[in-house]
């Protein structure tokens, strides 16, 4: 419906603007009036027409979450659950640096501070990551499966699953790239 509108807005205002772009007769008074309306009916036709894009982008992103939430519960309902200790995986770690972009302009004393060092006002901070590697043999093939990151520290992660003696990995028999670490904080 709002595709439809917004097209049908889009075209009136572009008709009528480039009518009364072109008018030069005397049988419409107030032509200018007419200019602007145009305008006006164009605007809320491309309203209506990003309206419309939005909600067919958000609709699209929340079917791909749909559909691995549908892929979890499907993964926890019929694949193999394997449980995943430290004494069987390795709690790796990464990190990585990322520059904090200030909001907002910069102040006047930071535009001259960046004449004299162009580095003086740039920060980045230290983005930890940990994760969790388990290797298992599928039909004489080994396969590496590595959890979801987690910005939980490896000390925390390993502790976390000594508490609770192991975690659940699912996987998917017939196809074991498909899979699924129940990691609570991920």
């Amino acid at each position: 419906m709002n595709r439809l509108l917004g097209y049908s807005l889009i075209s009136v205002g572009l008709l009528g603007f480039f009518f009364f772009l072109k008018y030069k007769g005397t049988a419409i008074p107030v032509k200018e009036l007419w200019f602007v309306l145009s305008i006006f009916i164009l605007i809320a036709g491309a309203y209506f027409f990003t309206k419309y894009k939005l909600q067919q982008l958000n609709n699209q992103r929340n079917d791909s979450n749909d559909d691995r939430l549908a892929e979890i519960e499907h993964l926890k309902r019929t694949g193999e659950k394997v449980r995943v200790t430290l004494d069987n995986a390795e709690v790796k770690s990464r990190s990585y640096q990322q520059e904090i972009i200030g909001e907002g302009l910069p102040s006047r004393m930071e535009m001259l501070d960046a004449i004299y060092d162009s580095n003086r006002n740039y920060k980045t901070q230290e983005v930890q990551q940990t994760y969790i590697v388990f290797y298992k043999l599928y039909s004489g093939k080994p396969y590496k499966f590595v959890s979801q990151a987690t910005t939980q520290n490896a000390d925390a992660v390993k502790s976390y699953i000594d508490r609770q003696k192991g975690i659940d990995l699912y996987i998917n028999p017939k196809n074991p790239t498909r899979f699924y670490f129940d990691l609570p904080y991920v």
